[in-house]
């Protein structure tokens, strides 16, 4: 239990369903064989959302940003209207997406109301993708020419974008240097594969990476802060109990004693008691980067040129 206000970054993970088989997901929720439901129907999401954006922000805090993940958020089939509501409610809206049904459609229509685009990258190799499991159920991944278009889209969008990527010992030795630095993003979020339990445990053999190890992969990645991104490194250390979390159930859940712990339901105790029952660290939260200028105003604003990684990824 803890007394703290709900914090100004708040992840809904909308939905168990997802076309791809990451080996390292921590957000399956098959842990509970008694939950079967994909996830909430649309007015319950709706009233989720509308309960978030209700709770007073952190003192001294202006916007909360809601991130829409999941299993893969662009599954359900009301994401757009539920972004689109989101925005309504004052939130700044962001989706973590693999990027398989990223087509240029389906951002044009989400972009009016999407404020920052997220694109889960472990690796632009097809073979690693495939050991990992990142890729559909015929095996395919995707490649750097879909990643470097779905980017792409965005900034010509005007969005602003960021990239997620997992080490693990599958990828740890890869150099994506080249294509994170020209990607046009503002923020790559570097975090150390963490285990589960009743998540991803079974595959921690296959995965798990020490600090050292993951230490490295962000050092040689140094040249992407120099190209200005902002470079997040988060190992497990920095996670566990740093974020504040919703499952698609519409429960607060928390991974800080190595497996998903879960509070009441938001729509039947409201946010400040489901909160209280799940853990959160704000110090870490803080520590690790989790609080920071989502909308944009205190940055320079994009530029109205449509950048060279998007002029050259469409050629």
């Amino acid at each position: 239990m803890h007394t703290a206000l709900l914090p100004e970054a708040v992840n809904y993970h909308l939905n168990k369903n997802c076309n791809f088989r990451c080996k390292g997901c921590y957000a399956t929720f098959d842990e509970d064989p008694s939950v079967r439901g994909v996830m909430l129907p649309r007015e319950q999401m709706f009233s989720i959302v509308e309960a978030i954006a209700a709770a007073p922000l952190p003192l001294g805090k202006t916007a909360r940003k809601l991130t829409f993940a999941g299993g893969e958020p662009t599954l359900c089939p009301w994401l757009p209207e539920l972004i689109a509501h989101a925005k309504a409610c004052g939130l700044v809206t962001m989706v973590v997406t693999n990027g398989s049904r990223c087509t240029p459609d389906y951002l044009r229509r989400v972009a009016p109301m999407l404020d920052w685009l997220t694109v889960s990258i472990d690796s632009l190799d097809a073979e690693t993708n495939r050991a990992i499991g990142r890729h559909d159920s015929k095996g395919q991944p995707l490649g750097t020419k879909a990643y470097g278009q779905i980017l792409a889209e965005a900034a010509m969008l005007r969005l602003r974008t960021k990239i997620n990527t997992v080490v693990n010992r599958i990828n740890q030795c890869e150099d994506m240097s080249g294509f994170i630095a020209d990607s046009g993003i503002a923020r790559w979020k570097v975090l150390q594969v963490m285990a589960v339990e009743g998540q991803n445990d079974a595959h921690m053999d296959l995965l798990s990476v020490t600090r050292p190890e993951f230490d490295a992969f962000v050092a040689r990645h140094h040249r992407v802060a120099e190209a200005g991104i902002r470079v997040v490194p988060e190992p497990v250390t920095s996670i566990r109990g740093s974020y504040a979390m919703i499952d698609p159930q519409g429960r607060f859940f928390d991974s800080s004693a190595g497996r998903h712990t879960y509070s009441a339901p938001i729509l039947n105790s409201g946010v400040a008691l489901a909160f209280a029952q799940v853990s959160f660290d704000r110090v870490a939260f803080e520590q690790r980067g989790g609080s920071y200028d989502f909308t944009g105003q205190g940055t320079p604003e994009l530029s109205a040129d449509v950048p060279v990684f998007a002029r050259t990824v469409n050629a």
